[in-house]
This record gives structure tokens, C-alpha cells and sequence, in this order.
């Protein structure tokens, strides 16, 4: 059986040359079929989800709100990378299952309908590709009138994955689709019958030209009679060449054979050691891609615009606000901690209704702190406040924000804990927990700075590393 890769991008016309396929009896294993199977109620990946995006992202019955999830992932790459680890060993699993199926059908070709072919590597699951193939300003108007989408967000999802030009160029075959749709449905027909043919010849043996002639599948020439073949006469021994002496062979001096064995020699061992230096440039690169790949899936950021907002609204760094995030709630909006904190930043009902009223927030509940947005703004309000405080100092305002401003007091005035009274080194923090939280939040403000808001920018922290400061 022939794999047939059947790809295109979003809004060019896959799915009417899948369904084309699909109706001249051929097997079509659909991708986006699968995905969406897989994220049906009470299938296993939906608790992954949850946990990878939390509750928003799903409606009030469980069901996953799809739309809510691709602005997330169309909009932020690490996100989208999030979610594609995720799915991914599902996605092949139940693929490589259903062509097996239709292998054991007997069917003679099997189509691979997929999206993301080139993208994820599923051409190499297949024998040939087929890519429909559409005009970008083409393929935006159809997008944007098929499902409803803002010319913005129809480029988010056009420019997420391969032009349509450069699938294109990866295909085995072309279908042109700008045209009517009989011109597309020609053009597949054109296609399937070349595919006929190659198996065609791919299965025949090759028959002899005189048999071809003759319209016999096996038809062998006759075999002439005895009196026909020519007899072979003997060369008089007169005529025959007279043998000369044997002209000396000449020999490559020792030298020369010794330096063209050790060049030899050298030219293994360079290959050799080529090949080990590439096969250990190889695993670094593996073994960096996968350390990054495990920083992606520790160091989300969600919220992103969200959290940009409220920190240039109050003079913070967006980093250290995410920082705050990760280690008060891992980007949960929903969480509620023993003591009665909630949302992304954990705040407490009296301090969430003291900043309300210093915002000036009409119809203020506690409720409200479940609201994403919201609480990012109460959460840097608090920590530009605290900024004010201490000075700017990181450490001392972490530290605040985590034990509170009177326990930061008592801190500040020690002599032995603080050199000026307003700014605290990490290490001098009595050890318990808000010593170890402000250790990670630091840590963890570094990696965000450095991974998602251009750390060429940042000037040195008075220890020669990346600035801690809080305020931007």
C-alpha cells in the first residue's frame, strides 16, 4: 500500500480534496479528525491541558472552549510548543494505527490528511506528498469570511506554520486550487490516475519486446534449427600473433608506497574523527535542545499582554511580575490557598479591598480576584507600593510581599541583617520560608528576563549578574 500525504495551509482547500478523495471510495486518515478526538470529554488529554493552561480554557461543563485555546496558542509560540509536546505521542499513536488499519483493509493507496505534515514530521510516514496550494491574499479572504476571524487574527494563523508557497516547494505534487472547484477536482483525478500507473508498472514484471509484439505475456522467440547456426571456423595457426617477451612491470618505488599508505591512514583517522566530532555536536545539540525544551514547559508564560500591561501601568518589570506569578499560584487564576489568598498573585481579602479602594474600583468583590486581569493589576499596584517602600530593593520587597511590611521592619532594623535599613542581601534573610521564596522568585526573574524580555538590555546587578531589581 502507497501513503499518500495529503497537506496544505489553513483555509487553501485540503478538505474539499479530502473529501473528493473520500467519496471515489479511498481511505483518508484525517488529522484535525484525530485531534479533535482526542480532546473529546473523558478522553486523558484534557486533564494535561488543564494542568498545562489551567481552567479557562475549558467551558463551565468540562468541554474544551477550542476557540479560547487557539487565540492562546496562534498568539504565544511557547504556548503553542506547550501544546504540540503535549498531543504529540498521541497524535502519532492512533495515526500510525490507522494506517495499519487501512493497510490490513487491502486498500492499494491511503491518504494522510494533516495540517501540520512538513511541520511535525509525519512526511515521513509517507510514500509521496500532495500539497493544495493557494495564493496568500487568497488564502486570507477565505479564511477570514470562512471563520469569522479579524484579518489579524486570520495572519496569526497563516503565519503560524509554513506559507503555502514553502509546502509548496516540499511536495511531491501541486494542486492548484485558485480556480473553479472542477478544475481541482481534474487536477486530483490527473493525479490519481499517474498513481495508478506507477503501481501499475511497479508491480507488472517487464515482458520481452517480442512478447509485447506478440500481446503474449510470455511468448519466447523460437529456436532456430541445427543447420542454421553458424559453425565457428579456427584461425590457421599461421595467422596467430607470435608472443613477445613479457615487458617489465614497473613498480612504485617504497617511498612512495609508504607515504600513500600513511596518507591513507591519516585520511581514516581524519574521517573518523570528523564523524565522531559531528555525532558529538549532535548530542549537544539534543541535549540543549531538550534542556530547553524542559525550561519551556517550567517557565510558561501566560498572560503575557495581561501582565505587560499592568506592570508598565505601575513601573514594574514585566519579568518579575511573572516571577511573583509562578511562585504564588503556577499561572492558576483559580487558586485559593489555606489561608484564604487567591487568583494569580495570591492576594488577601483585606488587602485586596484596601487596594480597590486605592484604585478607586466601583462595585468591588472579592470574587473579582478570580478575574485574571484584575488581579495582575492589584498584584503590581501592591508591588509597586512595596517598591516605594523599600526603595526599589528586590529582596526586601519579595520579602514583604511574602511575610508581610512588619516583619520586613523588624529585618530592616538589624544591623546585623541590613547594612542601610531599607535594602536586604538574600543570604542575610533568616532561614525559613519567605528566605527560600525570595530565592526563587529571584531565580525565577532572571530565567523569565532572560528567556522572554531582551536581556541585552538589563545593566548589572551590584554583584556583576542579571539585575534583580523589581522596578524598571
Amino acid at each position: 500500500m502507497r501513503v499518500i500525504g495529503l497537506t496544505g495551509s489553513i483555509a487553501c482547500g485540503k478538505s474539499t480534496v479530502s473529501a473528493y478523495l473520500v467519496s471515489h471510495g479511498f481511505p483518508v486518515i484525517d488529522g484535525d479528525r484525530i485531534s479533535r478526538g482526542l480532546t473529546a470529554s473523558g478522553s486523558p488529554v484534557l486533564e494535561e491541558i488543564r494542568r498545562a493552561f489551567g481552567p479557562d480554557v475549558f467551558y463551565g461543563d468540562g468541554t474544551l472552549n477550542r476557540r479560547r485555546l487557539g487565540r492562546l496558542v496562534f498568539s504565544d509560540p511557547a504556548s503553542r510548543k506547550v501544546l504540540d509536546d503535549l498531543m504529540a505521542p498521541y497524535l502519532l499513536r492512533e495515526t500510525r494505527r490507522q494506517v495499519d488499519a487501512a493497510a490490513a483493509s487491502g486498500a492499494p493507496l491511503c491518504f494522510l490528511d494533516m495540517p501540520l505534515l512538513f511541520e511535525k514530521g509525519y512526511d515521513r510516514l509517507c510514500d509521496t506528498v500532495w500539497t493544495v496550494w493557494l495564493p496568500e491574499k487568497v488564502q486570507l479572504e477565505r479564511l477570514m469570511q470562512r471563520d469569522g476571524f479579524t484579518a489579524e487574527e486570520a495572519m496569526d494563523r497563516i503565519r503560524s506554520v509554513l506559507s503555502s508557497d514553502e509546502k509548496a516547494a516540499r511536495a511531491n505534487r501541486v494542486i492548484d486550487n485558485s480556480g473553479p472547484v472542477e478544475q481541482t477536482y481534474a487536477i486530483v483525478s490527473g493525479l490519481l490516475s499517474e498513481e495508478s500507473a506507477f503501481m501499475a508498472r511497479s508491480q507488472s514484471p517487464r515482458r520481452s519486446a517480442r512478447a509485447q509484439q506478440d500481446n503474449r505475456p510470455d511468448a519466447v522467440p523460437p529456436v532456430p534449427p541445427v543447420s542454421a547456426v553458424p559453425q565457428v571456423m579456427e584461425r590457421p595457426a599461421s595467422s596467430s600473433r607470435k608472443r613477445t617477451p613479457r615487458k617489465a612491470e614497473w613498480r612504485l618505488p617504497l617511498w612512495l608506497k609508504s607515504s600513500l599508505v600513511t596518507a591513507a591512514a591519516l585520511l581514516m583517522v581524519g574521517i573518523t574523527a570528523f564523524l565522531l566530532m559531528n555525532a558529538y555536536l549532535k548530542n549537544c545539540r539534543d541535549r540543549h535542545a531538550e534542556e530547553q525544551a524542559n525550561i519551556d514547559r517550567q517557565y510558561p508564560l501566560l498572560y503575557r499582554s495581561m501582565i505587560e500591561e499592568s506592570a508598565a501601568e505601575f513601573n514594574l518589570s514585566p519579568a518579575f511580575v511573572a516571577a511573583v506569578i509562578r511562585n504564588e499560584s503556577s499561572f492558576n487564576p483559580r487558586a485559593d490557598s489555606g489561608v484564604g489568598a487567591r487568583g494569580l498573585m495570591q492576594l488577601m481579602p483585606d488587602t485586596a479591598e484596601w487596594i480597590a479602594g486605592k484604585l478607586r474600583v466601583t462595585g468591588y468583590a472579592f470574587e473579582r480576584m478570580y478575574d485574571a486581569a484584575s488581579n495582575i493589576r492589584f498584584g503590581c499596584w501592591y508591588l509597586n507600593y512595596l517598591s516605594g517602600l523599600y526603595m526599589g530593593d528586590p529582596v526586601a520587597v519579595t520579602a514583604a510581599y511574602h511575610a508581610g511590611q512588619g516583619q520586613v521592619k523588624v529585618w530592616l532594623s538589624d544591623p546585623l541583617l541590613s547594612e542601610n535599613g531599607y535594602s536586604l542581601p538574600v543570604g542575610s534573610l533568616p532561614e525559613g520560608p519567605t528566605k527560600k521564596y525570595a530565592g526563587r522568585v529571584l531565580r525565577d526573574y532572571g530565567i523569565y528576563q532572560e528567556k522572554y524580555f531582551m536581556p541585552d538590555l538589563l545593566p548589572p546587578d551590584r554583584d556583576g549578574g542579571l539585575s534583580a531589581g523589581c522596578s524598571q
